[in-house]
């Protein structure tokens, strides 16, 4: 009986006991090559959402069953597979791989290992990002990635940068497609991230790697991926900061000397048709004037009553303006605070909460002009049954810029001998004051972005992890504010004469809303038969996108001091739906894909690539565009043949794809439907201005009006030497865009009206990406050092290759042919030496205005058609004289990054620019006063034709000799001529004769 009853015991403890035995803590330590622990390790149990994270020291513990399979990742390292032993300890030592094949990196909809990427796919770590000193991740990814190319407009704090991948992708522009969290964004949306909150960026740079999200990212995807809390039971508090100061760079610095600029422009004025009165006087006591304070500033005011007109102020500064408007440097300062880590047991809690401040300085050194950054984010993750992991991303964030009204960079409209500001202390009455009254007085522009972005995603895993299926719901919601103020101010025009100017003043609020919602549901299924590998993913995307301004202005404030909309009195607000430029408007997007990977013995790729997309942005007849694409890979290293090359040479992969996208960036969000203007009369009927509307327009020809089509080829390679040391990867590609936006035809101006826009024009791209990068690590003082550099070089050219424009018309917006960028212009043939040069050879036609006379030392331009003119055709087919000189478009991009670290030193080194590119100097910023009689003058200005030396009679008019450098300008210089406004471009040769002194004879100049 005894017997009995502790059998059956044995029966009932059996499974508990099997139970125990199945289940146990698995500890150990996670170390590199070295023995170094390689904190923030994580352990995920294969086919589980079970995950544990090394500590400071290396060491994990993870709950695990005998024969599981832990998966072992780190940032910079290899991934490695390790089996669960009875023992229960485990010792792993991951190997370092910065830049290796083996590196697991984001793609559209899932990750890879970078050995198994057959499209051209670029992964920056985080960290590189938060490694350097900037204001947001937009300034920190300039150069670091090859065919992405970021350009900045200006350095106003906050801008915004203009994006691309691979070049020019349409003439109506076209931008990559931005995914934060897997959540497509709009450009600016980069400038709400901390960039400490970055965990990964990805650029997928062909059609093969981003046909999976469709005809929205026809020029490439920017994948940026935020960081997450990590299980493990590891609390940990960071906190980071930096403190920089940034410097203004290249500056157009003028002539400052009051004489030199009073008699050059006297001299360019009179030699020119511009009225003298009113440009170039230069009286006596003028003269007498420059040339005191030339000589010593101190030895005369520089603002008194005009001699002539004792009620008016006179102005004889010499201003260097660049430096009163301008700071030598700013101070920008960034903070961010973040808690991460997990609860304990089974089912843990990952959680990430940050916070971030950030301000950035602008360089107006008068008035305050900043940009901030508040944020806040909460990333919470929990695991509420062991095949279903839920996760929550909240970004709440607000952005302000305040700047003043005036645009500072009038401060290029500036002359020397102006003086801000009056005895009195009233503002000048020339353009430095009024410049200077309008920025410190003229009324502030404070923009204000405020807003929160929460996506909630559900990850569910069956079939012990092949099948995953992934829900996401994102929600954005903003409030955009704009605080506009153009006040009056004060400006003294002499000792008793104060006037108000800008008046009546205007004030103005926009506030504009943004709404998206973004659905996605897609699955993942992985098997593996054999040495056959697949990988299919299947999914549904929906998005609606809606931006709503409303602008409110009034003149005619009660008091400068209270720039408040309600304290305006002017008779006619104006109520405008439109706002940050940019009118109402709201777009929708539905899209179906599916994507096939088989990969063979780990040697032989494949990806086939589906989806279908439907925009509101076009007609119900064309919305739909179809987007297959295909890619694939030869891991030719994995071959046996390929063992004998060892280390030395060791990955050699060989990449290629298609893809057909759609770009529905095609300006009017709906061009396609036509619709009646209103305006209000201009008669009265019965005492009122009736309200009428007019006659539609035809924008774009509704029934030729869909999709543009990119198709994309690619073939590229990666190479690994040195066991992947040193790594080299190249692509080249040839993009061909198709039934651009564009008018139906060029139309004879006499018409009156453009032709509608249909889908009419071709552009084809080509270009290459080269990137070379070496990575190591080697003991120095028994600690290890660690050296990452790398080169990118990389170019692109695009070509028109259909426009209807038959006669090339250079008026035209392009012609086929084209090379996008070109300047035409005319060949310098040196200068006139002698009126028989002159005689020989008609210029006429160039002159402008026909107002002035050829001399000896005028420019001479070769005579392309031999005609003995100089004429400016008015088309490609017909040039006359005109030939392609240069080219707009940057040339041959180029980056180097070097990473050093030692002993929790680091170092980084950067740099980026652009190898070729012409500039059109199209602005007498360039010319000076040889183009219009009120600009600056600046050193290359003083390099120019003198057919004789001044005689000791007309020295002695001017001021003593002083020691000032000449600035001579090399020969074959290539600038724009100065008075030709229609002109494309001009090469021109400057004369280098220098004199031995300040000399200002009679010359032709422009």
């Amino acid at each position: 009986m005894t017997r009995s009853i502790y059998l059956v015991l044995l029966l009932f403890l059996l499974p508990a006991a099997s139970a125990i035995a199945q289940t146990k803590k698995i500890t150990g330590f996670v170390k590199d090559e070295s023995g170094a622990p390689v904190v923030n390790a994580t352990l995920l149990v294969r086919g589980t959402t079970i995950t544990a994270l090394a500590d400071t020291l290396g060491m994990f513990v993870v709950p695990a069953k005998e024969k599981d399979i832990l998966t072992v990742s780190s940032v910079g390292y290899e991934t490695k597979e390790i089996p669960v032993t009875a023992s229960g300890t485990l010792d792993i030592v991951l190997k370092k791989n910065d830049q290796g094949m083996d590196e697991v990196v984001v793609v559209g909809y899932g990750t890879q290992r970078r050995i198994n990427v057959s499209g051209a796919v670029d992964q920056i770590a985080g960290k590189k990002i938060a490694e350097r000193p900037v204001a947001n991740i937009l300034q920190g990814l300039q150069g670091l990635s090859a065919g992405l190319n970021i350009s900045y407009a200006g350095g106003a704090p906050g801008a915004v940068p203009n994006i691309n991948i691979r070049g020019m992708g349409s003439i109506n522009g076209g931008s990559p497609l931005i995914l934060i969290d897997g959540v497509a964004s709009q450009n600016d949306d980069l400038l709400r991230l901390n960039p400490s909150d970055v965990e990964s960026i990805t650029t997928l740079r062909d059609g093969g790697s981003a046909a999976i999200y469709g005809a929205r990212a026809a020029f490439g995807v920017l994948m940026i991926t935020t960081k997450k809390g990590k299980a493990g039971g590891k609390q940990v508090i960071s906190y980071n900061n930096y403190f920089a100061l940034s410097k203004r760079t290249v500056m157009p610095d003028p002539i400052t000397d009051p004489f030199i600029y009073k008699k050059l422009r006297k001299l360019a004025i009179d030699n020119s048709p511009w009225n003298t009165p009113n440009y170039g006087t230069f009286l006596p006591w003028e003269q007498t004037w420059a040339k005191q304070r030339s000589e010593d500033p101190s030895s005369a005011p520089e603002v008194m009553p005009n001699p002539d007109k004792p009620a008016e102020w006179a102005y004889m500064g010499n201003y260097n303006f660049n430096d009163y408007f301008f700071s030598n440097s700013n101070f920008s300062t960034y903070h961010t605070l973040s808690f991460s880590g997990s609860s304990a047991g089974k089912a843990p809690i990952t959680y990430l909460l940050s916070a971030d401040y950030t301000k950035e300085n602008g360089l107006i050194k008068i008035t305050k002009n900043d940009w901030n950054r508040y944020g806040l984010r909460a990333n919470l993750g929990i695991n509420p049954v062991s095949w279903l992991k839920v996760e929550d991303n909240l970004t709440t964030y607000q952005l302000i810029k305040d700047m003043p009204t005036y645009n500072v960079t009038d401060v290029y409209y500036t002359q020397p001998v102006n003086v801000p500001k009056n005895p009195d202390g009233t503002w000048g009455n020339n353009s430095a004051g009024i410049l200077a009254g309008g920025l410190v007085d003229g009324g502030r522009n404070m923009e204000t972005r405020f807003g929160f972005t929460n996506i909630l995603r559900g990850v569910a895993t069956f079939l012990k992890g092949d099948l995953i299926f992934t829900g996401t719901m994102s929600h954005k919601r903003e409030l955009w504010k704009s605080d506009y103020s153009s006040l009056p101010f004060n400006v003294g025009y002499g000792p008793s004469d104060v006037r108000t100017v800008n008046t009546p003043g205007v004030i103005s609020n926009v506030n504009g809303t943004v709404k998206q919602d973004i659905y996605d549901l897609f699955g993942n299924y992985n098997k593996t038969f054999g040495e056959h590998e697949f990988k299919l993913t299947a999914g549904y995307n929906q998005e609606y996108y809606q931006w709503d301004p409303l602008s409110v202005s009034r003149n005619q404030l009660i008091s400068p001091g209270l720039p408040f909309i309600h304290l305006t009195v002017g008779t006619e607000p104006t109520i405008q739906q439109t706002g940050f430029g940019s009118p109402y408007y709201d777009y929708a997007v539905r899209s179906y894909f599916g994507r096939l990977n088989y990969t063979f013995s780990n040697r032989y790729i494949i990806d086939l690539i589906a989806r279908r997309d439907g925009s509101s942005r076009f007609p119900p007849t064309n919305r739909w565009a179809f987007t297959p694409g295909i890619s694939g890979a030869w891991v030719v290293n994995r071959e046996k043949f390929w063992e004998a090359m060892g280390t030395a040479f060791s990955t050699f992969k060989i990449r290629g794809s298609y893809a057909k996208q759609g770009n529905q960036s095609v300006g009017e969000y709906y061009g396609y439907i036509q619709n009646l203007p209103k305006g209000t009369s201009g008669y009265l009927v019965d005492g009122v201005r009736p309200p009428i509307t007019g006659s539609p327009g035809l924008t774009v020809d509704p029934t030729n009006y869909t999709w543009e089509q990119v198709a994309t080829t690619n073939v590229g390679t990666d190479m690994g030497f040195l066991n992947d040391h040193l790594n080299l990867a190249f692509d080249y590609y040839i993009r061909k865009t198709s039934g651009m936006l564009a008018p139906a035809r060029v139309l004879p101006a006499v018409l009156g009206t453009a032709a509608p826009k249909q889908n009419a024009a071709d552009m084809e791209t080509k270009g290459w990406e080269f990137t070379l990068g070496y990575n190591t690590s080697f003991d120095v003082a028994n600690k290890p050092f660690s050296l990452n550099a790398k080169v990118q070089v990389w170019d692109s050219k695009s070509k028109i290759t259909k426009y209807d424009n038959p006669l090339g018309l250079f008026g035209a917006a392009y012609r086929q042919g084209q090379t996008v960028g070109e300047l035409w212009g005319l060949q310098n043939d040196g200068l006139f030496a002698s009126k028989e040069e002159i005689a020989a050879l008609d210029q006429s036609a160039i002159i402008p205005w026909g107002e002035l006379d050829i001399v000896p030392g005028w420019p001479r331009y070769k005579d392309m058609d031999g005609n003995k003119k100089i004429q400016l055709g008015l088309s490609d087919k017909d040039p006359k004289d005109l030939r392609i000189i240069g080219n707009t478009q940057p040339r041959y991009r180029y980056s180097f990054n070097l990473d050093l670290g030692w002993n929790n030193i680091d170092l980084s080194v950067f740099l980026q620019g652009v190898a070729k590119m012409d500039y059109y100097p199209h602005h007498y910023l360039f010319w000076g006063l040889y183009q219009q009689p009120y600009a600056n003058i600046y050193p290359w200005n003083l390099d120019f034709y003198r057919p004789t030396a001044a005689t000791d009679a007309e020295k002695a008019t001017f001021r003593r000799r002083i020691s000032m450098p000449v600035w001579p300008m090399p020969t074959s210089t290539r600038i724009t001529p100065c008075c030709n406004p229609g002109w494309q471009t001009t090469t021109i040769e400057m004369a280098t004769a220098t004199q031995p002194d300040w000399i200002f004879p009679r010359v032709n100049t422009c």
